[in-house]
């Protein structure tokens, strides 16, 4: 089917670039901000919020870009098929931050806090806003971590719906004491 001359002059009007983004030039941007980045701080990681200038965007969303083409996802392993053997290398030796925790190891640093913690404080439990410097990032978001896969909203369910049952029992016996309801953006306090 052709377009007609008012669907054309939509499609021109369209916000487009013109630019067709390869991988390697992805990667280079990529690389490049990642040297520059862990010149200031070699534990410098990528997030899946980094944001950066490059030559065909002015705020390309770099972090997103890694993030949709790692990981066992069906989109990722999409976009992975798409890449070469040496661009699958690169994208791979990144060092990013994201999809790539698995469950067990942040349930065995959780644990852990909470086992460390409650030698200070036998009621401590974890709040939303908890930090803690963890092997694979100098202020992981513990807190958010557990409270994303706490409660009753859509998306606490998206979240426990890619747990075993095994980790969700161990998600379940973290001490929680306020879980954000993601739907609202409403805290409520939960007693655990």
């Amino acid at each position: 089917a052709r377009l007609t001359a008012r669907q054309l002059e939509r499609v021109d009007a369209l916000p487009y670039s013109g630019v067709l983004l390869s991988p390697d030039a992805a990667l280079d941007a990529l690389e490049a901000e990642v040297e520059r980045q862990q010149q200031q701080d070699p534990s410098w990681r990528i997030f899946s919020d980094h944001v950066m200038k490059t030559p065909w965007n002015g705020a390309w969303k770099a972090g997103i870009w890694v993030q949709s083409r790692r990981g066992e996802g069906k989109q990722a392993q999409q976009l992975r098929a798409r890449l070469t053997a040496r661009q699958l290398e690169r994208v791979d030796a990144l060092p990013y931050s994201g999809v790539l925790l698995s469950p067990d190891a942040a349930l065995d640093a959780l644990e852990a806090e909470v086992e460390r913690q409650r030698q200070q404080d036998p009621n401590w439990s974890i709040p939303s806003g908890h930090e803690m410097k963890t092997g694979w990032d100098e202020a992981w978001k513990a807190g958010t971590w557990v409270h994303k896969r706490r409660g009753e909203g859509i998306q606490a369910q998206v979240w426990r719906s890619r747990l075993t049952a095994r980790q969700l029992e161990r998600v379940d016996a973290l001490p929680c004491g306020e879980v954000m309801r993601l739907s609202s953006r409403v805290p409520s306090r939960v007693l655990t």
